[in-house]
């Protein structure tokens, strides 16, 4: 994947295609911010008292977002689906963000717990062929074959990937369980935005030791840093069989939707797979606005993770200084830039 990568980064022409869905959102920074009225009442009444915190924050968020993005709507886009499917996503309760897979869950509860025996992970792979083939791929990948033997058994898969390697590999089935099928063009887009947080996530990892943060946990960030988009997705789906044909609202209208609404609903997704309250804040906030009072190396992290990414795939010259600048990244460019030449080798 990174070969030539670093000579695209530091030269590459500036490319003159169109954006896609997985580019950086509609910036949201001159929008003042929802006051407490805004917010519902938390409905995550058994969660720890800073995740029921979060819930709320995150609905102010959310209802202020669409708030502005409605009030700014053209005649076109209100005479479409879009206000209907702005109202379904405001909410962003369980009748919106479905639950993954019971299994799903499970596994990932048991590969969450440091106490569970290697053998017993090990079992979670071992009646799930594509789980299986998701771990030997990881443990085979570039970051985990410091040798040249190929690991070819689950159980030294999970030895070598760790726990929290396997709660990545365990993350991003479960994710791509709940892929949905909304119909029209928004078939590819879904394709195209599941794609970029799976490129996004090995480039995590690999930065985030110049972020202090630990890898495993930037990799699996990372995997769901757009999960909001997915989220979108899947109650456009909703609406197609409700309405039994193609969802309509205007190109613009959707991508401002999915700018403005994504990191709020990414976060609630988050909070109500149980993920915890800082998975959610890092979802949320990834796209750092407005950059946040106190240094946050995470965002940061998936921040330039994800700038790098697009840049590699849209053939586009990174500018560090822009990044730094309107991300308020305070870490090290120089360590960040070496990892990366790391990544090419």
């Amino acid at each position: 994947m990174f070969a030539q990568l670093w000579r695209r980064l530091t030269g590459a022409r500036e490319s003159s295609a169109p954006a896609s869905v997985d580019s950086a959102p509609v910036a949201i920074s001159t929008i003042a911010g929802p006051s407490d009225d805004d917010a519902p009442p938390a409905t995550a009444a058994t969660a720890p008292a800073e995740n029921v915190a979060t819930d709320a924050s995150l609905h102010r968020s959310l209802n202020w977002r669409c708030k502005v993005l409605l009030d700014g709507a053209t005649r076109e886009a209100r005479l479409s689906d879009g206000p209907a499917l702005v109202e379904g996503l405001r909410t962003a309760t369980d009748s919106v963000i479905r639950q993954p897979p019971a299994a799903a869950q499970q596994a990932l509860r048991v590969a969450s717990d440091p106490n569970t025996p290697v053998a017993q992970v090990t079992r979670l792979f071992e009646n799930d062929p594509m789980l299986a083939q998701g771990l030997l791929r990881q443990a085979n990948s570039i970051y985990y074959r410091s040798t040249g033997a190929p690991c070819t058994s689950l159980h030294a898969g999970v030895l070598r990937v760790g726990m929290k390697g396997v709660q990545g590999v365990l993350m991003s089935s479960m994710v791509q369980q709940m892929l949905c099928r909304p119909g029209g063009a928004y078939d590819a887009q879904v394709q195209r935005v599941w794609s970029h947080m799976q490129r996004t996530a090995p480039v995590a990892r690999a930065l985030a030791p110049a972020f202090k943060v630990d890898p495993e946990t930037a990799y699996s960030l990372a995997l769901l840093h757009d999960v909001g988009k997915l989220v979108v997705f899947d109650h456009v789906s909703r609406l197609r069989h409700e309405h039994r044909r193609d969802v309509r609202m205007p190109d613009p209208f959707f991508g401002q939707l999915l700018g403005h609404l994504h990191e709020p609903i990414g976060g609630l997704a988050v909070l109500h797979w149980d993920l915890g309250g800082e998975a959610a804040h890092a979802v949320a906030e990834h796209h750092r606005r407005p950059v946040p009072a106190e240094p946050d190396l995470v965002t940061e992290c998936l921040h330039v993770s994800e700038c790098v990414e697009l840049a590699h795939t849209n053939f586009t010259k990174l500018h560090w200084d822009r990044i730094w600048e309107e991300g308020g990244i305070t870490t090290d460019v120089i360590a960040v830039q070496e990892l990366l030449r790391q990544m090419e080798d």
